[in-house]
């Protein structure tokens, strides 16, 4: 509990004093459906090209996925640093050839995909892909860039880093580009926010624990974003109700149809900083 209450505590200075960013516009007035890791909730694979396809047809103004290295340098998306989970495989993804990856099935046939077949896939439909840097393995932050300035996308991607020395990695490489802290810690705010950061990801149970924890954030001018998973329909208008800007979802239908109910405002949220 200390601890919270001193990242609380410096949160509100940092508030009382930031002038990096303009705040944000009131809370929930437009609020950003994010696809967690694809369509996932009715049934499709994980993290596969029948999810994405699904997500765009379900509405979602974002997919989020997750980035991994393979042994011979290759980008693919998957969420375990290994593949026992989600595909008929075993052993790590850093391990693995993208050759000996793409024999795996990911589920109802699907392969895992590399990121360049979804910036293919999600070219032109208006989609917005949330990018999970996941800590460890051996992920070319270099090439991450470059395939993603190769197909004309650095406006159409959030890149998600776990720890500092990737916020600002990514930042060098291109400053262009929007980032969003997958904070660990409330502790980790602060830092995050001043390492630029343009979008805090906060964990549902926090902000049910710490309703002002928005507002505070917003103060800072950082949107609030936050991965609600399976999160009933409930939870969900909650999360809207306290100020959350873009939720992360497991299906896209249901929180389509919420935001629908609410006269939340859409599609602009996830392009705007």
């Amino acid at each position: 509990m200390a601890s919270w209450l001193t990242a609380l505590a410096i949160i509100f200075c940092l508030a009382s004093t930031s002038a990096v960013h303009a705040a944000p516009d009131s809370p929930g007035s437009n609020v950003v459906l994010v696809a967690h890791r694809g369509a996932v909730g009715p049934g499709q694979p994980e993290n596969t090209l029948a999810a994405f396809r699904q997500a765009i047809a379900s509405g979602a103004e974002a997919i989020e996925i997750d980035l991994r290295g393979t042994k011979d340098g290759e980008i693919v998306v998957i969420h375990d640093a290994t593949v026992g989970r989600t595909t008929n495989g075993s052993g790590a993804v850093a391990e693995q050839t993208l050759a000996q990856l793409r024999e795996l099935d990911a589920g109802r046939g699907e392969r895992i995909p590399t990121y360049q077949e979804v910036l293919r896939l999600v070219s032109g439909t208006g989609i917005v892909l949330l990018l999970e840097i996941k800590k460890g393995g051996v992920l070319d932050r270099q090439k991450v860039i470059r395939v993603t300035e190769e197909h004309d996308a650095i406006a159409n991607v959030i890149v998600g880093p776990r720890n500092l020395e990737d916020l600002k990695a990514f930042r060098a490489l291109n400053p262009g580009l929007r980032t969003i802290g997958f904070v660990d810690e409330i502790e980790d705010i602060p830092p995050f926010v001043q390492g630029g950061a343009d979008i805090i990801r906060l964990w549902p149970e926090w902000i049910y624990a710490n309703p002002a924890l928005v507002g505070k954030v917003h103060e800072l001018g950082r949107q609030v974003w936050t991965t609600a998973g399976d999160a009933p329909r409930v939870e969900l208008e909650k999360l809207v109700r306290l100020g959350v800007r873009g939720i992360l979802v497991d299906q896209p239908e249901v929180m389509n149809e919420l935001l629908a109910e609410l006269g939340k405002d859409r599609g602009s949220g996830a392009r705007t900083r």
